[in-house]
C-alpha cells in the first residue's frame, strides 16, 4: 500500500489565516483516503509572527513543519518538501487558497494512468485576473510549441506526481516559480503519462507574490533554456530560416545595386551563428544521459 502513498507538500511565505485553512482541509479530505498520506507545510522564510503561527498550527493539526530562515523561492520550498517526503507519491498545492483541496479527489484518482496529474485551470470557476491572461496564454502557447504537445496549463500549482520524475531532473528544477513549468516540459519531453485535469481556481487570499515582469520573463526563459536542454533545434531553426530569408532579400537588393551591404554579411553570419549553436547544442542534447 505504501506504492500509492501520498506526500502533500505546502509552500507558505507569510500566508497568515490561509495556510490553516488550506491545512484543516485537507486534512478533512484526506481523512477518506484509503492511502497512506502526510502533509508537510514549509515556511520559506516567513516573519517572525507567521513562523509562530504555523508552529502552532502544527502542533495542533499534527503535520509536519520545515523553515527556511530565509525566503528562498517557491520552487525551493517545494523541493525541500519532496526531500523530507516518505512516500513515492507528491501533491502539491499553494498555500493562499486559490486552489480548492476537493479538486485532489480527481487528481488522485488517475495515478494509475499517469506519472504526473495536472489540475488544469479551466472549470466553471476560473478567478485568474486579466492583467495576467495574456501573458499565461502566451506561456502556455510557447510551452506548446517547445513540448510539440499541446499545453492547458504549464504552471499549476496542484498536481500530484511520481517522486522518481523529481529525483531526475533535480538539477534542472529551478528554485523560483518556474520549477511547475520546468517539471511540466520535462516530462513531455521524456514521454512520460502527463494529464490534465480540469479544475476550479479561486480568489487568492492575501497578497499575491508573483512579480509580473520578472516572473513573465523568468517563465520564457525558463522554457528557453529547457528547449535547449530537450530540442534545442526547435527553436534554432525558426531563427535560421527568419534571418536566412532575410539575408536572401538583402543579398537580392545588393545584386539589383551591385554593392554588398554590411546588412548582409551581419545577417548571414547571424544566421550561421544560430545553425552551429543549434547543431552543437542537438549534439550535446544526445549524448546526455536523460
Amino acid at each position: 500500500m505504501n506504492n500509492q502513498g501520498v506526500s502533500f507538500v505546502i509552500p507558505a511565505l507569510n500566508e497568515g489565516e490561509s495556510a490553516l485553512t488550506v491545512i484543516r482541509e485537507l486534512i478533512d479530505f484526506l481523512q477518506s483516503c484509503a492511502c497512506p498520506w502526510e502533509i508537510i507545510l514549509v515556511n520559506d522564510g516567513s516573519d517572525e509572527s507567521n513562523r509562530r503561527a504555523m508552529e502552532q498550527d502544527a502542533a495542533a493539526t499534527g503535520i509536519r513543519l520545515l523553515h527556511h530562515d530565509s525566503p528562498l523561492g517557491y520552487g525551493a520550498a517545494i523541493k525541500s518538501g519532496i526531500r523530507e517526503a516518505r512516500y513515492p507519491w507528491i501533491a502539491i498545492i499553494d498555500a493562499d487558497g486559490t486552489y480548492p483541496v476537493a479538486n485532489f479527489a480527481g487528481l488522485l484518482a488517475r495515478r494509475d494512468h499517469a506519472d504526473m496529474v495536472v489540475g488544469s485551470r479551466q472549470g466553471k470557476i476560473r478567478a485568474i485576473p486579466w492583467s495576467r491572461r495574456p501573458a499565461k496564454w502566451l506561456i502556455n502557447r510557447f510551452a506548446s510549441y517547445v513540448a510539440r504537445r499541446k499545453i492547458p496549463d504549464v504552471n499549476s500549482g496542484m498536481r500530484v506526481f511520481r517522486r522518481e520524475w523529481v529525483e531526475k531532473y533535480q538539477r534542472l528544477l529551478p528554485e523560483g516559480f518556474s520549477l511547475t513549468t520546468t517539471l511540466t516540459i520535462a516530462l513531455i519531453r521524456e514521454r512520460a503519462r502527463v494529464e490534465f485535469v480540469p479544475i476550479d481556481y479561486l480568489k487568492r487570499r492575501g497578497r499575491s507574490k508573483i512579480r509580473p515582469l520578472s516572473d513573465f520573463a523568468q517563465f520564457i526563459m525558463t522554457i528557453l533554456r529547457l528547449s535547449m536542454v530537450f530540442d534545442p533545434l526547435r527553436v534554432a531553426m525558426p531563427i535560421f530560416l527568419t534571418s536566412s530569408a532575410f539575408t536572401l532579400l538583402s543579398l537580392a537588393r545588393d545584386v539589383y545595386n551591385r554593392n554588398l551591404a554590411d546588412t548582409t554579411l551581419f545577417l548571414f553570419l547571424f544566421s550561421m551563428v544560430i545553425l552551429m549553436l543549434g547543431l552543437l547544442a542537438d549534439l550535446i542534447n544526445r549524448k546526455l544521459p536523460w
